[in-house]
């Protein structure tokens, strides 16, 4: 069998890598426009590598490795990534990759590697472990069938819109919401809610500048981001992103304003959002939380999301000198 080589992926190569990285998981297709748009733009202070893998010609895999300003990551660690077409799943080829792009992250002196991959990918989680990673986390993974559940979930809304209203509370989108600064409104109460998000490893203000050009996504419209306000004080905000040319449409982010929980604003404006995706005539939407992330894990079971796999976190300490 022929030998396997790496090469650096440029921005001409992000469909190419998308198609790769669909194949690797068929299950949540990655969306070529998406891929590039995040390519272009990552986020400020951040440092990031990406390769592609060729066997007898063709492309089998794409790896990357990206961090976070090493001055606010006490742990100095580096995410990298492995997407390799499943139909070469094999043991050695696999142990291989995940070891090839943690060299290459050994050259930002990380004091830690980390790794995901999919709880039903057994090759993956065989060969993390055998490389030294350990199980660390995980992120439960859901999906909504709007065709079972969409009567229901609208015939929902309009209650929901009633008690916010009672309690003073305004329900309507990004693009109807007519504060000047309205921008900066949901940049604070994203930043503050995630926060609370739980999680193994710090998580990072993002800038207003990064945080405007993710709102400008090619997979978010303000018509489809669905905030509660109090007065003109956004207090809980939900939206779906939708992939321009293929893949799942997802929940991109759902909370509310640690002073306004627990009264139902946070599930009523996911919704609206939901209600809005069964009159697009969207079939399904697929959210993620993290396993310990109770609050949010309850809004889903009640809505009506099933579990499909999730994706498991590894974590291996380093030094500069190696594992």
């Amino acid at each position: 069998m022929s030998a396997v080589t790496y090469r650096p992926a440029t921005l001409d190569d992000a469909a190419l890598a998308s198609d790769v990285m669909t194949r690797a998981y068929p299950s949540l297709p990655q969306d070529p426009v998406l891929t590039r748009y995040r390519w272009e733009r990552v986020r400020s202070g951040y440092e990031s590598a990406r390769f592609l893998a060729d066997r007898g010609g063709e492309p089998i895999a794409f790896l990357g490795w990206i961090h976070g300003p090493w001055a606010k990551l006490p742990e100095r660690h580096c995410e990298v990534e492995v997407w390799l077409d499943q139909s070469q799943h094999e043991q050695e080829l696999v142990t291989e990759m995940w070891s090839w792009i943690g060299d290459r992250a050994m050259a930002e002196e990380p004091g830690l590697l980390l790794a995901y991959c999919g709880e039903d990918e057994p090759v993956m989680l065989d060969s993390l472990a055998a490389l030294g990673y350990k199980r660390e986390g995980a992120e439960k993974v859901w999906e909504l069938d709007l065709k079972t559940h969409g009567a229901r979930l609208r015939a929902e809304v309009t209650g929901t819109r009633a008690q916010a209203e009672a309690a003073g509370i305004r329900l309507t989108t990004l693009a109807d919401w007519d504060a000047e600064d309205k921008v900066k409104g949901l940049y604070e109460l994203d930043s503050i809610t995630r926060q609370d998000i739980p999680s193994t490893m710090p998580i990072l203000t993002e800038s207003l500048e990064d945080f405007e050009r993710r709102m400008r996504g090619p997979d978010r419209r303000p018509d489809r981001t669905w905030i509660a306000l109090d007065n003109d004080r956004a207090v809980a905000m939900s939206y779906l992103r939708f992939p321009p040319v293929r893949g799942l449409v997802w929940t991109g982010y759902t909370a509310s304003h640690p002073e306004y929980r627990g009264r139902g604003f946070a599930r009523a404006v996911k919704l609206q959002s939901l209600s809005q995706a069964v009159d697009l005539g969207v079939p399904i939407v697929g959210t993620d939380n993290d396993a310990t992330n109770a609050a949010m894990l309850h809004i889903n079971e009640e809505l009506g999301y099933v579990r499909r796999p999730g994706f498991v976190e590894h974590h291996k300490r380093v030094t500069s000198r190696g594992a």
